[in-house]
C-alpha cells in the first residue's frame, strides 16, 4: 500500500471516530458534503477538484487525500487538476504552492 493510501486510510478511520461519537453533527456534514459535490452544471469531478483547490490553499493534507480519492474516483484527470492547482498556488502564495505539491503526489499515488 502507498504511504499516500495509508494516509487516506488513518484519516477516515479519524473520522469514522468522530463519527461514532458524534453521529447527529456528522451526519447533518455529510449531507451538506454530498450536496455541494452533486453532478449539476459543474461536474462532481470538477467539483472534488475544486475542493482540492481549496485544501490545498488552507494547507489541510487530509482533506487533500480524501478529495483528491473522490475526484479520481470520479474520472479527474490529472492535466486538469495540475490547472487547478495553479489557481490554488496563485490565491495562496508559497504554503499552496507545498500544499499543491502535496495534492499532486497524492492524485499520482492514489
Amino acid at each position: 500500500m502507498s504511504a499516500q493510501k495509508e494516509k487516506l486510510a488513518h484519516a477516515n478511520k479519524r473520522l469514522m471516530g468522530l463519527f461514532k461519537a458524534d453521529q447527529k453533527t456528522m451526519m447533518a456534514f455529510k449531507t451538506l458534503s454530498d450536496t455541494a459535490v452533486r453532478e449539476g452544471q459543474v461536474s462532481t469531478a470538477m467539483k472534488e477538484m475544486i475542493a482540492v483547490a481549496v485544501a490545498a490553499a488552507r494547507g489541510c493534507e487530509d482533506c487533500i487525500l480524501y478529495h483528491v480519492n473522490e475526484a479520481k474516483s470520479h474520472g479527474a484527470e490529472r492535466d486538469t487538476l495540475i490547472e487547478v492547482l495553479a489557481v490554488a498556488i496563485e490565491m495562496s502564495g508559497g504554503p499552496g504552492t507545498v500544499y499543491a505539491a502535496k495534492a499532486l503526489d497524492a492524485f499520482d499515488q492514489l
